[in-house]
């Protein structure tokens, strides 16, 4: 496995300076970093910056579902609904580690009030889900009794509850989607690096855009990175890119209007499940998704127009408190509270749209192309499901314009039979994998399951790293399969250059240890800091940085003031 850490990240930097490129991607979600991978497989020459860390923004805040989007069918987005589902199927492919095919089920009461919609209605759009999936399908819907939904759910409220609708779609773990995706494009010869931001566009003697002035966002340096084509792909953050081109131009009829969605993460011991459940809002018509995930279950999402920092949204009291009601009143018995919240974050949507006449709810989320008159190519909306469509569709565009301009002819290929890194087993394989672990390597069995599912074929560099050093064993957090060895890990083979990058984005213990991951903090900075070099104020900086990064995206807003309270209190 090649290294890929903060010396692939210098390399890339010189090159950025050195090298014309055929396309420069500006953002490192998955949108770009299923761009880099579309048009490296291609054999064109590819750089890809993003300003934070690869998928800081939406793309670490989804929730977490891989799904053709039963309902868009509402809105009679069948050919959406068709290639999500579609896409579906070529992801369990090519990342079989990251994508889970799981259950989901919608309660059915006597109460109409209580339902999503006309049972008749639910059946007939289940109906057509599993028609639109075809031989994509994981498996048809169906009717549960009774006492079927309470096997799945025991804590549901029975009062006038009468069966359920169970259909399939699949879960995964977005962030390590995106990195996985990133590597499989530095493995075919990308240049990428992570806190490099694009502060302004280079323009040829045609006044076409060719590069990008940019800013190494740890040291301040700028570079001037050329290319010939330039593809901006930071979602909501599309027209702060297009505005670094003061001359644009013809602007976009359209623009990006992003939408706010918050997810809470709570115990499995305070909500106990064994399927995700789709559960109805009883203050509009949405619904929403409980899911377990990674031994805690996910809560969401609201859809509300967001007109505040882009780079930092949370989850406010009043959120927070209309999700709960809402699940409250389907699972009274849990009775759950804020105190109950492990975490809370929020991601935004970059939906695509020309006014704010609709609702956020009703607009579409099929992705859209844009191409300035300065040749400068724009893609947003679009959805973690379909990135890799997404992504042919830019490059094609990409493509075009590089054969009609420069005459170059890039090759053909076909993404979705390329595995992604560490995607060289089928999810059976893993498991036996896994059993190996257990009974060779005498790991825990959620421990093994963890390391080979998260990681895929590269379980094995983490277990080599824990022969090398047994103490790299040990858990990050008690109770939770997460070992020090990921750490060492995301250095060397993740480009993980900031504390944060590990806790929040490589191994996910911000959303799912909460405060937990603050007190896990020193001994992970101690060994980030081995690889990385970094001097004991360098230690202590980065651990300032990652609790304040923790508090301000990831802790409900009564928390915090509960926190400022207990201090002042402790002062006084």
């Amino acid at each position: 496995m090649s290294e890929f850490s903060w010396r692939t990240r210098r390399d890339s930097l010189e090159k950025f300076s050195e090298e014309t490129f055929d396309i420069l991607i500006i953002g490192g979600g998955i949108t770009g970093a299923g761009i880099a991978l579309d048009a490296s497989a291609r054999g064109l020459r590819v750089a890809l910056v993003e300003k934070r860390d690869f998928a800081s923004g939406t793309s670490s805040r989804s929730t977490k579902l891989i799904h053709g989007g039963l309902r868009y069918l509402e809105h009679f987005d069948f050919a959406l609904v068709r290639e999500g589902l579609r896409e579906r199927a070529i992801l369990l492919q090519i990342a079989p580690q990251l994508v889970k095919p799981f259950p989901f089920v919608i309660p059915i009461y006597r109460n109409a009030r209580r339902n999503y919609d006309h049972p008749l209605k639910m059946r007939a759009g289940l109906l057509l889900y599993d028609l639109l999936a075809g031989r994509y399908s994981f498996g048809s819907h169906r009717r549960l009794s009774y006492d079927q939904v309470l096997k799945l759910a025991p804590h549901l409220d029975t009062q006038g509850l009468k069966g359920a609708f169970l259909y399939y779609d699949a879960l995964t773990d977005d962030s390590r989607l995106v990195i996985e995706v990133i590597k499989a494009a530095y493995e075919r010869s990308a240049s990428i690096a992570n806190y490099t931001r694009a502060i302004g566009f280079i323009k040829d003697a045609e006044g076409q855009v060719a590069g990008a002035h940019l800013r190494d966002e740890l040291t301040g340096n700028e570079i001037a990175a050329r290319s010939r084509v330039v593809i901006n792909a930071t979602g909501v953050w599309m027209n702060d890119i297009i505005g670094l081109d003061r001359q644009s131009g013809k602007q976009m009829s359209k623009s990006v209007r992003p939408s706010k969605g918050i997810h809470l993460t709570v115990s499995a011991d305070r909500l106990q499940i064994s399927s995700a459940w789709l559960i109805p809002s009883l203050r509009s018509h949405r619904f929403y998704f409980v899911v377990p995930w990674e031994g805690r279950v996910n809560i969401g999402t609201t859809d509300n127009d967001y007109a505040g920092d882009l780079d930092s949204p949370r989850a406010e009291k009043d959120e927070v408190g209309e999700i709960l009601g809402a699940i409250n009143s389907y699972f009274p018995s849990a009775e759950l509270e804020p105190s109950d919240v492990i975490s809370s974050w929020a991601g935004l949507r970059p939906l695509i749209s020309e006014s704010n006449a609709k609702k956020t709810t009703d607009v579409s989320r099929k992705e859209e192309l844009y191409e300035s008159t300065h040749g400068l190519i724009s893609i947003s909306g679009g959805k973690l499901t379909t990135y890799r469509l997404m992504a042919e569709r830019a490059v094609d565009l990409a493509a075009r314009r590089l054969s009609k301009r420069f005459g170059i002819v890039s090759g053909d290929v076909d993404t979705n039979n390329i595995a992604l890194s560490g995607s060289l087993m089928t999810r059976e394989q893993l498991g036996k994998v896994a059993q190996r672990l257990v009974e060779n390597e005498k790991l825990t069995t959620e421990t093994a399951d963890h390391l080979v599912y998260a990681y895929g074929s590269n379980y094995q560099q983490l277990i080599e790293f824990m022969h090398k050093d047994e103490q790299l064993r040990e858990p990050l957090v008690e109770g939770l399969p997460h070992l020090r060895a990921e750490v060492v890990h995301a250095a060397r083979s993740e480009m993980a250059l900031t504390l944060a990058d590990v806790l929040a984005r490589r191994t996910r213990l911000a959303m799912l240890a909460g405060d937990g991951s603050l007190r896990c903090a020193p001994v992970a900075a101690d060994l980030m800091g081995r690889e990385l070099g970094w001097s004991d104020d360098e230690v202590k900086r980065q651990i300032a940085q990652f609790t304040t990064e923790y508090e301000r995206e990831y802790v409900t807003e009564e928390k915090t003031e509960q926190t400022e309270i207990t201090e002042q209190t402790e002062k006084s």
